[in-house]
């Protein structure tokens, strides 16, 4: 099973920092979303980030900015993996980057050739929206996932949820409140549910 720790949407001080310290914990992957679309604030960010780092990050947002920073990897919001056509997605694969994007119903994603994975949920409860409610019942089973298709949960995630998740047949987590909505404890917690994994 593995872990992807989702940013905070907010920008923060310190947020730079605190990213280097989960990945010098062992994180291996983050994905970097911030709905606000704030250019500027972006790079800024990106600029605070240990390079070394940037091959383990996937970006929501600012998609044309992935070669300055020598990202490959890119997530598609539901809605924004609706709007790019498959000639778009075949140049992106065909350059060598990586795509995911998020779900949120469950039945098997039949555009699935470019994907190394999927995003679904919310599982549970959110811990940082509030109203963002699980759409699963407590036997949901993940089935009838395409050829080679990973399928990561998301939405109320926490160390003590790991061996539902994988009772549930998922391929791994993306966390986001667990790690965010108490910052001083960000590599506790992560090094929790690396245990847990």
């Amino acid at each position: 099973m593995e872990l992807v720790v989702v940013t905070h949407p907010d920008y923060f001080k310190g947020e730079g920092q605190l990213i280097n310290a989960l990945f010098d914990a062992g994180l291996q992957l983050l994905h970097l979303r911030k709905p606000e679309n704030d250019e500027l604030k972006f790079m800024t960010l990106m600029r605070e980030i240990n390079p070394v780092y940037y091959p383990l990050i996937s970006i929501h947002q600012h998609h044309d900015l992935a070669d300055l920073f020598l990202i490959r990897r890119l997530h598609y919001p539901e809605k924004l993996w609706k709007r790019t056509g498959e000639q778009k997605r075949t140049a992106l694969f065909t350059k060598g980057f990586h795509l995911s994007r998020s779900i949120h119903e469950w039945g098997p994603p039949v555009d699935t050739a470019f994907l190394d994975y999927v995003f679904f949920g919310p599982v549970f409860n959110s811990l940082s929206k509030a109203g963002y409610n699980s759409i699963v019942d407590e036997n949901f089973y993940l089935a009838d996932i395409p050829g080679g298709l990973k399928v990561f949960a998301l939405g109320g995630i926490t160390a003590d949820r790991i061996q539902e998740l994988k009772r549930m047949n998922f391929d791994g987590a993306a966390v986001l409140g667990a790690i965010w909505n108490h910052p001083s404890a960000a590599a506790e917690e992560l090094e929790k549910m690396r245990k847990a994994i």
